[in-house]
């Protein structure tokens, strides 16, 4: 028994180790890290090793499918330009068409949707008031309709669009609102660094318009930056300038979506480029997502006769709790592309420490045999 102690208190050390050097990018009221990825203790077995063997034709394959629906996914959107003069008639063309393409993406980088699940939020367990009015389903969403949803990688996008087929928005460095298409979603949800500040629309404005477009609801990434699945980032106010009440125009909705955590690399993208992130993510055996959807009649009773500042602050509340395990911190977008810094930096580290220490183990070896 004290063998194991011993063994677990070793381990326990050496993780703490490990997590101590990223530290500063720490939520400092809940120590809660939300960059430092699932994976990074992960360490394969010899089965995990054969695996690989394995999964390498599966990944020729799978990254042919990705191509395929990316190609797809682009001639979609140049069909449904023309269309753009009858509104009515372009959505349920680009919803389907968006469908099969966001589909085919998803399976192609490994997520099997038979092991997920999707369920309207409990508003006991979320601490809300019972709507007066029957419940709706899941993505059960009017065009217009504000959707705010926790961030994670492009794979967010690519779910979201298959299911809603919205038009999208992230914050700019200020917090200011960018809409965005579906092509130009995943390229932002994939990004390295924060866009530039843009003043171009309000948020208002942006909900006004895909309603008036038929463009759907508007899906809203307010934390702006990826996260590990343990936080919800804090969401700059810029974003929401202009909005009158969560209530309105159109109403709210929030969804969360949670990601498998085990296995060698996660769908949580907080290290890495885009090419390394999807080859990663092709090479796994499978991924699941579930979500987890408030509609707009329970958002709209919980926010009833509040402040936008006291609304938004409920919201980010209620969006921490339907994510399991989740916490809200602090830290906000800006320290994502320092700690994506840090980080490289210090992969970079371990491998000059490693080679450098390689390099006189394989001199002695030479040596011995001259």
């Amino acid at each position: 028994d004290y063998f194991f102690l011993d063994i677990g208190w070793c381990l326990d050390r050496a993780t703490d180790s490990r997590m101590e050097k990223y530290r500063q990018f720490a939520d400092g009221g809940t120590g809660v890290n939300p960059f430092v990825p699932p994976w990074s203790h992960y360490k394969a077995g010899v089965l995990g090793r054969c695996l690989k063997v394995v999964m390498l034709p599966v990944l020729l394959m799978r990254l042919l499918v990705l191509l395929t629906a990316g190609i797809w996914l682009l001639v979609a959107e140049l069909v449904c330009l023309p269309l753009s003069i009858i509104p009515p008639l372009r959505r349920p063309v680009q919803w389907l068409l968006n469908y099969a393409g966001c589909c085919l993406a998803l399976i192609a980088l490994g997520f099997w949707f038979v092991a997920g699940g999707n369920q309207v939020a409990d508003h006991r367990r979320l601490k809300l008031m019972p709507p007066k009015v029957n419940r709706s389903s899941c993505f059960d969403t009017s065009r217009g309709a504000l959707v705010l949803a926790n961030m994670q990688g492009l794979t967010d996008v690519l779910y979201l669009g298959m299911k809603l087929c919205p038009v999208f928005v992230f914050p700019a460095a200020d917090g200011s609102p960018i809409a965005y298409s579906l092509l130009g979603a995943l390229a932002r949800a994939a990004a390295e660094r924060l866009p530039p500040p843009s003043a171009t629309q309000t948020l208002p404005e942006i909900l006004q318009a895909a309603h008036a477009g038929w463009k759907g609801p508007v899906v809203m990434f307010p934390e702006g930056a990826r996260s590990n699945g343990s936080a919800i980032l804090a969401w700059k106010p810029g974003s929401f300038k202009g909005l009158e009440a969560m209530d309105k125009p159109y109403g709210t909705a929030l969804v969360a979506l949670e990601y498998s955590k085990r296995g060698a690399y996660t769908p949580h993208h907080t290290v890495g480029s885009a090419l390394q992130h999807v080859l990663h993510l092709s090479f796994q055996p499978f991924h699941t997502v579930r979500t987890s959807w408030l509609p707009a009649s329970d958002v709209a009773v919980a926010v009833k006769g509040k402040a936008l500042g006291d609304s938004l602050t409920l919201l980010h509340t209620v969006l921490s709790r339907m994510v399991p395990g989740a916490v809200e911190v602090e830290v906000n977008a800006d320290k994502h592309k320092d700690f994506m810094e840090f980080w490289e930096a210090s992969q970079r580290k371990g491998y000059t420490k490693a080679a450098a220490k390689s390099a006189p183990s394989k001199a002695s070896k030479a040596a011995k045999v001259s």
